[in-house]
């Protein structure tokens, strides 16, 4: 035999060898108390490790979205940039729609006989009230205080507010055609007689003219006639029927009893049983 020979027997030879010996050792360590495999001992750091590996998983998950995100961002900016205002604009075209519904243009022909427009706009509307207003609110009641045998129901000048015949209702349920002349004293001031005479009508109820006092008289040229005097404070005059009164004697105190807006005097001056102006009659005979 060769040398290579011999070799590759004592190979063989130390293979089988250890093929016989290997069920044995391992019978041996299973056999064996002290052959049990330890259990490997755990590292501390490896959930830390673990932590810090899903971190950075994350983050670099959440870098890869929001950079898609800029870049889609950016391409429709640029997208958006470059189309026109109406490229998405699906209603139809309002001109070809107009032109489709149009109709036939109408004509109004005018008769050139009536007014203008012009004329037309320059018309105005005028209330009743201020009709009457524009009659009777500019006359003048100016006048003088007298001492004579019939003097006016205040011995000083007192505003008139309102004056005889018709006028424009100052209250609901004031009269249009005023029957006197209303002095705007205000509450409490002092009313006086305007002439000598007797009382023959004394009423203290809630009427139109609530409190009031009617004095018959005659004027120096012999013209009998009552003199009113309504709306007084109430309890404010002790006159009764039939009492004697002198021209200047004192007769009550204004008030707002009755049908009124404000405390006032409202005095009258009947004639022939009819109503006269107030003003022109004391104008007259009172100065």
């Amino acid at each position: 035999m060769t040398r290579r020979e011999l070799r590759e027997r004592e190979l063989r030879g130390r293979e089988r060898s250890a093929e016989v010996a290997a069920p044995t050792a391992s019978r041996r360590e299973s056999a064996s108390p002290t052959a049990r495999a330890k259990p490997r001992r755990r590292d501390k750091s490896t959930p830390r490790r673990d932590a810090v590996r899903v971190a950075a998983v994350n983050k670099t998950l959440g870098k890869r979205l929001l950079s898609f995100g800029a870049m889609l961002f950016a391409g429709t900016l640029a997208f958006g940039m470059t189309v026109p205002a109406n490229a998405f604009n699906t209603r139809p075209d309002e001109t070809a729609l107009a032109e489709s519904l149009e109709l036939e243009a109408q004509t109004v022909e005018v008769d050139p006989t009536l007014v203008s427009f012009a004329q037309r706009d320059a018309w105005t509307v005028t209330s009743w009230a201020e009709m009457l207003r524009l009659r009777y609110g500019n006359r003048s009641f100016d006048y003088t205080i007298g001492t004579g045998p019939i003097r006016w129901p205040f011995p000083y000048a007192v505003p008139i507010s309102s004056g005889f015949g018709a006028r424009a209702a100052p209250c609901r349920g004031c009269s249009t055609d005023h029957s006197g002349l209303d002095f705007g004293t205000g509450y409490g001031a002092a009313i006086f007689s305007v002439a000598d005479g007797v009382v023959v009508e004394r009423s203290t109820g809630g009427g139109t003219w609530g409190n009031f006092i009617v004095i018959e008289s005659t004027t120096p040229d012999g013209q009998v006639f009552q003199a009113g005097y309504a709306h007084m404070a109430s309890d404010s005059s002790a006159l009764v029927l039939g009492d004697q009164v002198k021209v200047g004697d004192f007769i009550g105190l204004t008030g707002a009893t009755g049908q009124v807006s404000g405390a006032h005097l409202h005095f009258t001056i009947k004639i022939d049983g009819s109503f006269v102006d107030p003003f022109t009659f004391l104008k007259r005979y009172a100065g």
